[in-house]
C-alpha cells in the first residue's frame, strides 16, 4: 500500500485539504492520506489550541474512509520535523510506501534533512500557483537525484486556511470548509478577531 502524508495546522482543515487528499488517491498515486495535525510547540501566531484543530479534522473527514487522522504529535511537547514523524508512520506501517504530500512551493523550503525525505520516503508533489513542478525538480541535485521517488498529482487550489480565517473573522462563515467544521467554528468562537 502506498500511503500520502498530509502534515500541517489544519487550522481549520478546508474544502481544499480533502480534495487534494482525494485527488492523490483517484489519481492512483496513493491508496490512502493521513493528515496528521501539528501540536501546539510548533508556534504560528495563526494556530489555536491543537485541540481544537484536531476536533475540526475529525469532522472534515468523518465521512472520508480512505482519509485518516494521526494524532501522535501530540505525544511529544516540541517541535516534531516531518522526517521523524514519516519515520513513525514508517514503524506504525512497515511494509508501506510512505509519500508526504507538499505543494510545490514548499518544494524549495529548506527541509530539515529534505535529502533524507525525498530519499527514504519520497513525496507527492501539488502545483501551487505558477510553479512548474517539472522545472523546479530539475532545478535541485537532490530532487533530481531522487527523481523516482516524487509523484506530480494534477491539482491546483487557492483556497487556503488563511483565506476561511479572513472569511469567518469578517463574514463569520466560510463555505470553504465541511459544514460541521463550520458549526464547530460558531459554537466554539473560533477565528472572530
Amino acid at each position: 500500500m502506498v500511503i500520502g502524508v498530509l502534515g500541517g495546522s489544519f487550522c481549520p482543515p478546508t474544502m481544499a485539504h480533502i480534495a487534494l487528499s482525494k485527488a492523490c488517491i483517484e489519481q492512483g498515486l496513493c491508496d490512502k492520506v493521513i493528515w496528521v495535525p501539528v501540536n501546539d510547540a510548533y508556534r504560528k501566531n495563526t494556530n489555536i489550541p491543537a485541540k481544537h484543530r484536531i476536533e475540526m479534522v475529525k469532522l472534515a473527514i468523518a465521512n472520508e474512509p480512505l482519509i485518516e487522522c494521526s494524532l501522535h504529535e501530540m505525544d511529544y511537547n516540541e517541535v516534531v520535523y516531518t522526517i521523524d514523524t514519516l519515520k513513525i508512520l514508517q514503524k506504525l506501517y512497515p511494509n508501506d510506501k510512505i509519500l508526504f504530500i507538499a505543494g510545490a512551493d514548499k518544494m524549495g523550503y529548506k527541509w530539515f534533512r529534505r535529502e533524507e525525505m525525498v530519499r527514504d520516503f519520497g513525496y507527492i508533489v501539488t502545483s501551487r500557483g505558477d510553479i512548474d513542478c517539472n522545472a523546479m525538480i530539475e532545478a535541485s541535485d537532490n530532487l533530481t537525484r531522487y527523481r523516482d521517488n516524487i509523484k506530480i498529482v494534477n491539482y491546483d487550489s487557492d483556497i487556503s486556511s488563511t483565506i476561511v480565517r479572513e472569511q469567518i473573522s469578517s463574514n463569520g462563515f466560510s463555505e470553504l470548509v465541511h459544514s460541521d467544521v463550520m458549526e464547530y467554528i460558531k459554537k466554539n468562537k473560533l477565528f472572530i478577531w
